[in-house]
């Protein structure tokens, strides 16, 4: 069976758009996101952010890194829709 651990990046200005809708010292602040066996494809848009203020993010990016063995690591990189830089 695999190991697999999923990453999390953002782009510049995905990273300061999250920041303003979950500040990082904010204990509530964190991402639900769908399991491994789900997990969005480049091109997919994610809704994030606290309840009632979520905001669009785009998969810019699914990369894939094996770690060894049966270890993976699976990085999203999201980034904000083009209107919005």
């Amino acid at each position: 069976m695999s190991n697999i651990q999923l990453d999390i990046e953002w782009t510049e200005a995905a990273s300061r758009k999250i920041e303003k809708l979950m500040p990082r010292g904010d204990k509530e602040a964190f991402l639900a996101l769908p399991p491994v066996e789900c997990l969005p494809m480049e091109g997919d848009v994610l809704f994030l952010g606290p309840q009632g203020k979520q905001q669009p993010f785009i998969v810019a990016e699914r990369q894939y890194h094996h770690d060894g063995d049966a270890d993976w690591t699976i990085i999203l990189i999201l980034d904000v829709p083009q209107a919005a830089h």
